[in-house]
């Protein structure tokens, strides 16, 4: 009995043990796990406050941006603009000792320029802040655009520029896309290409399209790429040599750049070298960017537009390429695939100008602007041709025509001759500046000083208003800081203004402006520009081409009299 008693003591004894090795295994892991959560919870905190730490790193970042854009910006665009002036001799003649330091300041000063705008560009892409602004685009005439743009380039340094596109309809070789972003890519690949290219060599540009993709190949006759460096020239400040940027020039983002904005496409880019010299560039684009890659392009403000524009083509993709322009501008615009359609178009739209291609089946250009013309309800209309055939060889009984535009068209001259023939008066164009850096704008307007327009100074909002008031101007460049007041607040103002809704309005800023400040600023034809990247002499260029004979005298190109 007694040995019953000491075997169950004995087994309640080692119960209890067991029972207090249980409990304190749980203690021990219960105080492992209040380590472990607080821990866990001190590593959430450094988290937050990294987290917090890095939004605030990014809000000075983005803040930093902002005041490099538009502080340096400005005073740069005065400098490279006063040092173009004088290297170019508008001011007076300087010996040859003054003519080379002044080459050296310029060449130095575009040096800045370029790496600025570059780290901008790349800043603001990778941000988000630069949305595509997707559209019907021309393959071809986009080469064709950035051949024309790198020509001068190119001929400096001998160097021939080819397009070499499949046989086949041009419909084929349209894709939706940035047109102005593209374009940038396209330039960026023929500058490095005529860099690295030899004396008397040739850059060729090849254009492939399928189904579903587009592809764009830039070929050199240059040094070629070293293996290891064809996926890292792509990367930031990367050359194949180190002695490149000094040598050769550039800032080394171009091609970071390049990739940027292939893959806001969802597209891609590479390298590869050639089996003979050289190296060739590949671009690879879906011809349809789905609405959810990209945010979508600012639609056009509700106040009223200042013409209606009816344009007769057969070719589709020439109307879509042709109306997004326009649109784009604040042109209503009413599309016509036939000179039949065209005739009946205008006869019960009030539309104010035609533009009309020569040559289509069933009623010709020819045939379509004579019965225009014999109908008192559209004779009155002004024709602007668009055509393949120069305006030197049309024929002498277009006479009818006011105006004149070759394909592939450059856009700048196509709303110049709406501008003309939608306008008329004698004298000089008006152009009023409102500025509000006086250094800037004294460069602005010496740059005019051999224009054949009049142009003033407006400093603040209500100088410019007063201006506007006593002598309506043909047309606006714009600076968006003044002193008292904003460029948003005076288009505003514009816009209540019958007279003055629709004027042709150049935005001149020193900052980046986003698709929606866009669609708050236009008001008749709109560009926006940046300074530092468009120099003073490139406004007066832009402005004399929107202006071209607002109230000037009919060119050789409108009506010589009435057709026989």
């Amino acid at each position: 009995m007694n040995t019953l008693l000491i075997a169950g003591y004995l087994v309640l004894l080692a119960f209890i043990a067991v029972l207090a090795f249980v409990a304190l295994r749980a203690r021990r892991n219960l105080r492992d796990i209040s380590v472990q959560l607080t821990q866990a919870r001190e590593q959430q905190h450094q988290h937050n406050l990294q987290l917090t730490e890095r939004s605030q790193l990014d809000t000075l970042k983005n803040e930093f941006i902002s005041t490099v854009s538009h502080e340096l910006r400005t005073p740069l665009t005065s400098i490279r603009g006063a040092l173009g002036l004088l290297s170019s001799g508008v001011i007076g003649n300087v010996d040859a000792k003054a003519q080379n330091l002044l080459r050296i300041a310029v060449t130095n000063t575009d040096r800045l320029i370029r790496l600025i705008n570059d780290i901008l560009d790349i800043e603001r892409m990778e941000s988000g802040r630069a949305p595509l602004q997707v559209r019907r685009c021309s393959l071809r005439d986009l080469c064709k655009q950035a051949i024309e743009t790198m020509k001068p380039m190119a001929d400096a340094n001998t160097v021939h520029l080819q397009l070499i596109t499949p046989a086949g309809p041009q419909e084929g070789l349209f894709f939706d896309g940035d047109s102005d972003r593209i374009l940038q890519v396209l330039t960026n690949l023929l500058s490095n290409a005529i860099k690295f290219s030899p004396a008397a060599s040739t850059v060729s540009i090849y254009t492939e399209a399928s189904s579903d993709s587009i592809l764009l190949k830039v070929s050199d006759e240059g040094r070629g790429i070293p293996s290891d460096k064809l996926d890292s020239i792509f990367d930031r400040f990367q050359q194949v040599e180190p002695s490149d940027a000094r040598q050769k020039g550039g800032t080394g983002l171009g091609l970071s750049i390049c990739r940027s904005i292939v893959q806001q496409h969802s597209g891609s880019i590479w390298a590869q070298r050639n089996l003979g010299p050289g190296a060739t560039f590949y671009v690879m684009l879906p011809r349809v960017t789905r609405a959810s890659d990209v945010a979508q392009p600012a639609s056009l403000p509700s106040s009223p537009v200042h013409a209606s524009i009816l344009i007769c083509d057969d070719d589709p993709g020439i109307r879509t390429v042709v109306s997004e322009h326009l649109q784009r501008q604040g042109y209503t615009v009413i599309e016509a695939n036939s000179g039949q359609q065209a005739l009946v178009l205008a006869a019960e739209h009030q539309v104010e100008a035609i533009l009309l291609d020569l040559y289509m089946p069933g009623l010709s250009g020819w045939e379509t602007l004579q019965h225009l013309r014999n109908n008192p309800a559209t004779a009155h209309i002004p024709v602007v041709v668009l055509s393949v055939l120069s305006s030197t060889l049309r024929p002498q009984f277009i006479g009818d025509a006011q105006g004149w535009v070759q394909k592939p068209f450059d856009e700048k001259h196509l709303f110049a001759e709406l501008s003309r023939v939608l306008h008329h008066g004698e004298g000089p164009a008006n152009v009023l500046l409102i500025e509000d850096d006086s250094d800037l704008a004294n460069v602005v307007l010496a740059s005019f000083r051999s224009a054949s327009v009049k142009i003033c100074h407006a400093a603040t909002r209500q100088e410019a208003i007063r201006q506007c008031i006593d002598s309506p101007p043909d047309l606006l460049i714009l600076d968006l800081t003044l002193p008292d007041g904003d460029g948003f607040s005076l288009v505003e103002w514009l816009r209540q203004q019958p007279k003055l809704r629709a004027l042709p309005l150049i935005v001149y800023s020193g900052r980046e402006v986003s698709d929606s400040e866009m669609a708050k600023l236009r008001l008749g034809p709109t560009e926006f520009l940046t300074k530092a990247r468009i120099q003073p002499q490139e406004v007066e260029e832009l402005v004399v081409s929107m202006v071209q004979r607002l109230r000037s005298k009919l060119s050789d190109l409108a009506p010589v009299g009435p057709s026989a």
